[in-house]
């Protein structure tokens, strides 16, 4: 089982590879557009959480839930996260 801990550091580790911020300045509740994320990027970083995880992910979460932590949250309720 993974927990949200788990995701929010995922996430985070994903976005500074994308963006070169570091994670350890990326903010749970900082909004991805202000990490400058676009849609190319979101969508990659999406892909590549779906490929680790296990669960299938909408491009539009990123809009849905635009912080780690509620996309973390949401994450944490789909089919197979919890395998």
């Amino acid at each position: 089982m993974i927990s949200k801990i788990d995701i929010v550091n995922m996430l985070k580790t994903e976005i500074a590879k994308e963006t070169g911020v570091p994670a350890s300045q990326i903010g749970d509740n900082a909004s991805f557009s202000s990490l400058g994320l676009d849609s190319v990027r979101a969508v990659f970083i999406l892909d590549t959480l779906e490929r680790r995880l296990g669960v299938e992910m909408n491009p539009l979460f990123f809009w849905d839930y635009p912080t780690i932590d509620l996309l973390a949250d949401h994450i944490t309720t789909l089919p197979g996260a919890d395998d």
